[in-house]
């Protein structure tokens, strides 16, 4: 009893020894706060991941053919595991050249990863549809074109989503609007035409349309004044006065124009050229009633630099993003497919109608992929057998809830209805490998590193025992005089440096899970003094501090500062414990 009310006396009146409190307090609240921010950062861009890819893909080796027969191999992944697969799905994915144009004239080119969907099967094997801008192609995936209704920002961000007021106008409404547009730039350009055919050719010495006119030379040395004298007319206003008084259509025969064909149902044929111009007459096709296959576009391919513009309701500055191309408007994809011998490959070129923009708000996928109808695609690239069968480069395989989808791979990679040399067949894990192996590394040293801190506070542990062992020399001495034994000495510099731990580390995880609570109030009020955004969602495309406590690591670090605490005194206690009574009292 006498050792617990000895630690109780020299923690409550030695109070050098709150320096190692405070250290150790910091220490640990700085763990338990760094850990939570990784781990966030960590299971959202899992997440990210998981929901853009599925549990496990079959793909071929050959990414030009891809999987011959593509309804056989879903019926093989049914038969080798179907009592642990959920959903299946076939697509087709290639490289591809995405064409749009932001001005007249004016076309930008990308390269993006083009993958052909399923919209009924794909919504059931991966998290697609939470990415759409619109909340019926969240409901349920689809490539039409809606009239009107897109987020201006980002769902699943709320008011902290970066916003994109030309989604407002974006489908049906913008497109009617664009092709308006068109009309009149097509219109304007006939009659800009029709114009120059009225202009004289040009001459070299005379002007015809100016009556008496001087020979070009001395044109060139004339004065202004002279060369408005009577006689002399503007070239152009002689044009439109000739267009003027020309005979109209009806009146000449053979400039009669043939009645339009009546606008068409369907849309346009696969085929068109990107080289073709936007502003091209196609009386076939009515824009302003009818859409091109329907396309969705990760949200990176189509935007520009975001921008920073006053919130007049919060009072506070947020950010804007432009996008080059929103619903409703068309875009040109050119990729490679099968020749007709199946083996040499082929450019093929296709018009496209952006129906909706995806964003999953992972950089790597947001300025890469592009989907479009899966039987458009195949059609494209000429993977549709004479026989009728089809072709697709992956199967996208989501397991039934609580199955190990590394056991579900395993499963499929023995059977033999996927051989080894034709298939390779992976988890979500095994492609995002490196990324995941990465982060886990650098979580690895961040925490040796910052354990570093508690091993700092250990050491003033360790000085302080030292001097307390020499201050109470004579202490120690009158104690064993008294018939303590040298082990009972030990433990009370042990139960002293097992208090320290404690209130330490009790105190680091009360700070620290009230800072990991209000992280993100934190981070705004940091935001305001500093004048600038401690956490930048256009750097790191978090709307919020992504922060997850994991009891375990909380229970380690605790467990781990007060064992540190610990350690500390057992070399001053050992030699207070050696200290014998009469050359203590000596002192």
């Amino acid at each position: 009893m006498y050792k617990l009310l000895l630690t109780w006396r020299y923690l409550l009146t030695r109070y050098i020894a709150l320096i190692c409190v405070i250290s150790v307090t910091l220490g640990v609240a700085t763990m338990i706060v760094v850990n939570a921010v990784m781990l966030g950062f960590s299971r959202e861009m899992e997440n990210r991941m998981h929901g853009a890819l599925s549990d496990v893909t079959i793909s071929a080796w050959s990414s030009l053919r891809g999987i011959e027969d593509a309804d056989a191999r879903i019926q093989d992944v049914w038969r080798a595991a179907g009592d642990m697969v959920e959903a299946v799905t076939p697509t087709v994915s290639t490289q591809a050249l995405l064409n749009y144009e932001i001005a007249p004239g004016e076309v930008i080119n990308k390269p993006v990863e083009l993958i052909g969907i399923d919209p009924e099967t794909q919504e059931k094997v991966t998290a697609l549809a939470e990415y759409l801008q619109h909340p019926e192609n969240r409901a349920h995936t689809s490539f039409t074109l809606k009239e009107e209704g897109y987020d201006i920002q980002n769902h699943m961000a709320g008011d902290r989503g970066v916003l994109r007021p030309i989604l407002g106008e974006a489908g049906w409404k913008h497109r009617r609007k664009d092709a308006e547009y068109e009309k009149y730039r097509q219109e304007e350009k006939e009659r800009q035409k029709e114009v120059a055919r009225h202009l004289p050719p040009p001459q070299s010495d005379f002007d015809p349309l100016v009556a008496d006119a001087p020979p070009l030379a001395e044109q060139q040395r004339a004065t202004p004044a002279a060369m408005m004298q009577p006689g002399t007319m503007n070239p152009y206003a002689a044009a439109l006065a000739g267009l003027a008084a020309a005979p109209k259509y009806d009146e000449i025969s053979d400039l009669t124009p043939e009645p339009a064909p009546e606008p068409a149902t369907e849309p346009r044929s696969a085929g068109t050229s990107p080289l073709d111009e936007y502003d091209e007459f196609t009386p076939h096709f009515d824009k302003a009633a009818q859409q091109d296959t329907g396309v969705i576009i990760g949200i990176g391919v189509v935007s520009g630099n975001r921008y920073k513009v006053p919130d007049p309701v919060t009072n506070k500055t947020r950010y804007c993003e432009p996008l080059f191309v929103v619903p409703g408007d068309d875009v040109t994809i050119s990729c490679l497919a099968l020749g007709s011998d199946r083996t040499m490959p082929s450019i093929v070129t296709d018009r496209f109608t952006v129906t909706d923009l995806y964003e999953s708000r992972m950089v790597l996928y947001d300025q890469s992929f592009v989907f479009v109808p899966i039987d458009k695609l195949q059609e494209m690239r000429n993977m549709i057998a004479p026989d009728g069968k089809r072709m697709a480069t992956n199967i996208l395989i989501k397991a039934k809830p609580g199955v190990d989808i590394n056991q579900l791979r395993d499963r499929l990679q023995s059977s033999p209805l996927f051989p080894s040399h034709l298939f390779m067949i992976r988890t979500w894990r095994d492609s995002q490998a490196n990324m995941l192996e990465a982060v886990s590394i650098e979580l690895g040293v961040l925490n040796v590193l910052l354990f570093l801190i508690v091993a700092v506070a250990g050491f003033g542990i360790l000085a302080i025992f030292f001097m307390m062992v020499v201050e109470k020399t004579r202490d120690i001495g009158i104690l064993k005089s008294l018939g303590v034994s040298g082990f009972g000495v030990m433990q009370i510099f042990l139960y002293y440096g097992l208090a320290l731990g404690l209130l330490g580390s009790g105190l680091g995880l009360i700070l620290g899970m009230v800072f990991v609570r209000h992280i993100n109030t934190l981070a705004s009020w940091l935001s305001q003094v500093m004048g600038h955004d401690v956490f930048n969602p256009e750097v790191y495309n978090f709307y919020e501090v992504p922060a997850i406590i994991e009891p375990w690591t909380v229970v380690w670090i605790v467990v781990g500062s007060v064992l540190i605490a610990v350690v500390s005194g057992v070399i001053p206690a050992l030699r207070a414990a050696r200290l014998r009574p009469v050359d203590a009292l000596r002192v």
